[in-house]
């Protein structure tokens, strides 16, 4: 039997990997509301970006289509980057207190 047979007869490792990715995505989205929250309002971008990755990933195995899946958590990626362009290169300057 080889790996690839094993990997198909028990799906651990994809449903681990995928619960540990919405893990970190969820923790990603609290502290990304968390910085909007404090005044860096390009954030919110992030937040909605990570939101759509989630329902993308979460939806794509069996509710949306592959087409669906696939834009939603593609666009959810592009949100989440612009967003932090967005603050990088317009936000308030970063100060340690």
């Amino acid at each position: 039997m080889t790996r690839l047979d094993l990997a198909a007869q028990h799906p651990i490792l994809p449903l681990v990997a995928q619960l540990l990715l919405v893990y970190l995505a969820s923790l990603a989205g609290v502290l990304a509301a968390t910085v909007a929250w404090r005044g860096r309002p390009a954030y919110w971008l992030a937040v909605a970006g990570i939101c759509s990755f989630l329902i993308g990933g979460l939806l794509g195995r069996g509710i949306l289509s592959g087409g669906a899946s696939f834009t939603a958590v593609g666009a959810g990626l592009v949100l989440v980057i612009f967003g932090v362009a967005v603050d990088l290169l317009f936000g308030p300057p970063f100060t340690t207190k």
